[in-house]
């Protein structure tokens, strides 16, 4: 493993912090522009340029698809959350209950996968709402501000929320 690096992307409203090496992504994070924390200076990998490529192509083309290669851990519960949330087109979402009912789990475990989500956005957990057709949650940390960020997220996807 290299040192890791990160890298800070702007979106509107909203940063999304990277941190990678030479070789993965491991984690992602949400953060205002004013909270954000600061790059890691002096180390650069080929990845940092073409994760700047890839984000820059889906905020031109919300239908782009992320090819880059990520390394996270967790459960067995949340690993199969994540491959399910994967599989959702942009453009589509899937209700807490749709998504538990596919892998036989309870809504509010998804819920729970969802909010350990370590790469938001290339895992896109935006993509899964109440069944009610409401947002729901998102991420962790400040509910407010990660729900502008989902609002955000499914608006440049085409997804209209009640």
């Amino acid at each position: 493993m290299f040192a890791l690096t990160r890298l800070n992307y702007s979106f509107p409203g909203f940063m999304l912090q990277v941190e990678h090496d030479h070789d993965y992504i491991y984690r992602a994070n949400f953060a205002r522009p004013d909270d954000s924390l600061p790059e890691v200076s002096g180390v650069k990998y080929e990845l940092t340029s073409e994760i700047i490529r890839q984000l820059d192509e889906y905020s031109q083309n919300p239908d782009y698809q992320f090819n880059l290669p990520y390394r996270f851990n967790g459960s067995i519960h949340q690993l199969k959350v994540w491959q399910i949330i994967r599989q959702i087109p942009r453009g589509y979402t899937i209700s807490y209950s749709d998504a538990a009912s596919l892998i036989h789990s309870a809504p509010r475990a998804i819920g729970g996968a969802c909010g350990k989500n370590p790469l938001p956005v290339f895992i896109p957990c935006h993509r899964i709402i109440a069944a009610n057709n409401k947002l729901g949650g998102f991420n962790s940390g400040n509910i407010f501000f990660s729900l502008d960020i989902k609002k955000w997220l499914l608006k440049h996807e085409g997804v209209i929320i009640s």
